[in-house]
């Protein structure tokens, strides 16, 4: 992008990409870590909910990065459209077992591959589903059933749902109670607050290898908080958006104007 040379990045900042290692960690996110923590360890059901855009992938992303790999073995799925079929498929696919022909099949491959790991290799698996507000009711009762192999002295695996706040209703729904009443980690990821907003900005020229002085003014910083709410992937559209419209002025330092500027084009747009 032509405004990474004029402002000196090395690398594109805001970008989706960014190593764990490098990504801004708020208040929330390392909460939302212990608690993930504690969940694998105990083998429990979690809840991650938060708006749209509020860092959930990410936040889960860093976690998993975190773990053992000699301790942890994690299945990672983020497509619950497929079906249960399907999503059995994937996750023996993961597991690096071949599919058999029949459900009832893959459910006791996935509970053998998952006892083998447990007492054999002494390792924890760990299932996440990402995008699970997307689940259909069945998929929800059908995955409870899978991991409740012990009577419910212990689960087969640990379970972790990620999805946009209406996953939480879904689950308080009758139907689901034997669901909500073994989710033993809910957790809310909240928005950024001013001041994380301000650090997160900061956070993503810094490592993107940006040296100079300030870039995003403090009147920048406070209005882009009030149009993002504290969304860190509006934030990242925001400030790309400014970018790229400072270095067409050539601006060096990035103000309300500018915000001003891109808020217009991107609420015109069609």
């Amino acid at each position: 992008m032509m405004f990474q040379e004029f402002f000196g990045f090395t690398t594109t900042p805001f970008s989706r990409g960014l190593e764990t290692s490098k990504l801004f960690i708020a208040s929330a996110q390392e909460e939302l870590k212990a608690r993930l923590t504690h969940l694998v360890r105990e083998r429990g059901i979690g809840l991650i909910t938060g708006e749209i855009g509020s860092g959930k992938s990410t936040a889960v992303r860093a976690f998993v990065d975190s773990l053992d790999p000699t301790r942890y073995t994690v299945v990672y799925t983020a497509n619950p459209l497929i079906g249960i079929t399907g999503f059995y498929r994937e996750v023996l696919a993961q597991l690096g077992e071949a599919v058999p022909m029949f459900r009832q099949q893959m459910v006791l491959r996935i509970r053998h591959c998952c006892d083998l790991l447990t007492n054999e290799r002494k390792k924890t698996p760990v299932l996440i589903v990402d995008e699970a507000h997307l689940l259909e009711h069945r998929m929800l009762d059908e995955l409870r059933l899978l991991l409740n192999v012990r009577m419910d002295s212990q689960a087969a695996a640990a379970l972790v749902l990620v999805g946009h706040t209406e996953l939480r209703r879904v689950l308080r729904l009758s139907i689901h109670e034997a669901m909500w009443q073994r989710t033993n980690v809910r957790f809310h990821l909240r928005p950024l607050d001013l001041t994380e907003t301000g650090a997160y900005i900061r956070h993503q020229v810094t490592v993107a290898g940006y040296r100079g002085a300030a870039l995003f003014g403090d009147g920048f910083i406070a209005k882009a908080y009030d149009y993002t709410k504290g969304i860190p992937r509006q934030i990242n559209l925001v400030c790309t958006h400014a970018l790229m419209a400072g270095c067409a002025d050539q601006k060096q330092i990035l103000d309300e104007a500018v915000l001003r500027q891109v808020i217009n084009d991107l609420e015109t747009a069609t």
